[in-house]
């Protein structure tokens, strides 16, 4: 697309649009974040899940970016080059009685931090005061466990199931329908949409 369609500026429309374009290389990617700076991260993330699907390309470098877009860009060679693996798991160290403890402490639901834990949220949703909250009740830093949520979604390995199907990964939900579909009283509610604020 060489002409700029006017279409609503929220997330899910510019992410559809770019996801729309025939090349998604840095050009690209700059154009839509400068259009968008406030879908930058989202932006970021839907152009490393469309380069994993599809063949590498040759991205020229050529263009001198402004420094967000240089900042993105090199977040996203970042994130190409380094397997999510090694972004170490903050919930690791956890025991199921330190799990439930943590949900008390957080003031949620044992689903909705289970939700949290397998990175069924969709990171970029995750409002910032709840990832460095979770951060402080885990002993860890905001942005290690910032990393960790931006991984794809999974299962914790090392739990035993007990069904003849095996336990496949879902689409990841927003933050807003985790608070909604998560067994959290009004109030549990209430006060993590605040955090949205």
């Amino acid at each position: 697309m060489s002409t700029s369609k006017p279409f609503p500026a929220d997330e899910e429309s510019v992410l559809m649009a770019f996801s729309m374009e025939p090349d998604h290389g840095r050009e690209t990617l700059e154009r839509y974040i400068s259009e968008y700076p406030q879908h930058a991260t989202a932006l970021i993330d839907c152009s490393i899940d469309l380069r994993h699907q599809s063949p590498a390309e040759d991205v020229s470098a050529a263009v001198v970016p402004d420094s967000l877009v240089d900042k993105a860009w090199q977040r996203f060679e970042r994130a190409v080059q380094q397997p999510a693996a090694e972004v170490a798991n903050p919930f690791a160290k956890l025991n199921p009685s330190g799990f439930k403890s943590l949900a008390r402490s957080l003031d949620v639901s044992n689903l909705f931090l289970m939700r949290v834990r397998d990175r069924a949220i969709s990171a970029a949703t995750i409002p910032a005061r709840f990832v460095e909250k979770l951060a402080s009740e885990l002993g860890a830093t905001a942005q290690a466990v910032g990393a960790y949520l931006q991984g794809p979604p999974g299962m914790v390995s090392g739990h035993a199931f007990r069904s003849s199907v095996k336990p496949s990964v879902g689409e990841q939900i927003t933050f807003g329908q985790a608070v909604a579909t998560s067994q959290l009283t009004p109030e549990q509610q209430a006060t993590l949409k605040a955090l949205s604020d």
